[in-house]
């Protein structure tokens, strides 16, 4: 009886060991993940201060527009804010589509714990989730882009700044 206890316990220790060995590479897979929420943090670090220097811009633009009476001026301004409003639609959609793809990527590291844990395989699903959090990045960068075509688009007809004190 003493030989089947210890060789019970021997077993049990075995699994034990073979769960937390493979926990481990379950963790180092959802490492790569996390490392790619950080990039997209980092992306939307980038957009939200794309996003304020157009708001602070087009308020600018505002005070001026309210307290001028030139209408070739006034024209002038109108149609760098809408140039503006042009610029921080492509940023919200950026910023949301990179959210988007955030939160695709935690559900791929939670998922990937909950077909350890739970013993189901849910690699379509993971893959699934994974490659729809790149489309949503691809996308999101695709409207970076356009603002940054729209921004430079702008700045090569001479709208941003001509004609206007900054200092005011």
């Amino acid at each position: 009886m003493i030989v089947n206890d210890t060789v019970l316990i021997e077993s049990k220790m075995n699994n034990d060991v073979i769960n937390i060995l493979t926990m481990a590479k379950v963790i180092q897979t959802a490492v790569a993940p996390v490392f790619l929420i950080t990039g997209i943090a980092a992306t939307l670090g980038v957009l939200s201060n794309r996003l304020a220097r157009i708001t602070d811009r087009a308020r600018q633009l505002e005070r001026k527009l309210k307290v001028s009476v030139d209408e070739v001026f006034n024209l002038s301004l109108t149609t760098e804010l809408r140039a503006l409003l042009k610029r921080s639609r492509c940023i919200h959609i950026a910023f949301s589509l990179s959210v988007l793809s955030a939160l695709l990527v935690c559900a791929v590291v939670m998922l990937l714990f909950l077909s350890h844990i739970q013993s189901v395989n849910l690699g379509v699903t993971i893959g699934s989730c994974f490659v729809g959090a790149m489309a949503l990045l691809i996308c999101a960068f695709m409207s970076l882009l356009g603002e940054v075509f729209l921004a430079t688009r702008s700045m090569r007809r001479g709208m941003i700044f001509a004609d206007i004190d900054i200092n005011d």
